[in-house]
């Protein structure tokens, strides 16, 4: 039992780490991006050409931000957010698929998942 709560520590502090890393990747870089919207120049070409582009940008980065953000508190639905979006992003986009960059930025999501799973089963062994 305690070797299970170990392991569950430890996953949930990599979980964090990872995560807090990716978020504060993903915040950064979209602020750049809408800051070089509002004063880049008209020809730019900044904002967004299509609906489908608009959906890639709703699963990839907005959901991963939104359920790194959320794993802090609630890590089974964070990282299930997380999870969730980055799936719809590759069904949307095949060809990035096994991307390591946008894989990696979403993988915390897949830990916190595998945090809240050894905790609840853990749990549940505590009251048998």
């Amino acid at each position: 039992m305690k070797n299970k709560k170990q392991i569950a520590r430890i996953v949930l502090i990599i979980a964090r780490i990872w995560g807090s890393l990716s978020l504060a990747f993903l915040v950064f870089m979209v602020g750049a991006h809408l800051i070089g919207a509002l004063f880049g120049s008209e020809e730019s070409g900044s904002g967004f050409q299509s609906t489908a582009e608009v959906f890639n940008f709703i699963f990839f980065p907005v959901s991963i931000m939104i359920g790194l953000a959320l794993a802090w508190k609630w890590e089974g639905l964070g990282g299930i957010i997380t999870t969730i979006g980055i799936i719809c992003f590759h069904i949307l986009r095949p060809d990035l698929i096994f991307d390591p960059m946008i894989d990696g930025l979403a993988f915390p999501g897949l830990l916190f998942i595998l945090y809240w799973i050894l905790v609840r089963n853990a749990g549940d062994a505590l009251t048998k």
